[in-house]
């Protein structure tokens, strides 16, 4: 995580291939996360802050099995 002025930006990641398709990441950060057509995880916004970033957070402690991941940006 980069501190910047009182933002804090995070590097979203996901792995499709450990992805089930449960779907918690596109309900719980829906700016961030979505799915394709097969119900796979797709990353729309992979620096997000804000309320987006506490969203992604969320949905990485949701997610089922570990298909996300956080790291600092940069």
């Amino acid at each position: 995580m980069v501190v910047n002025g009182g933002r804090r930006y995070e590097r979203v990641e996901a792995d499709a291939a450990r992805c089930v398709a449960s779907g918690q990441c596109a309900v719980t950060a829906p700016l961030v996360f979505d799915q394709d057509g097969d119900g796979q995880v797709v990353v729309l916004t992979a620096e997000p802050v804000g309320a987006a970033a506490q969203q992604a957070r969320e949905a990485a402690a949701r997610c089922p099995v570990p298909a996300l991941r956080l790291r600092p940006a940069g």
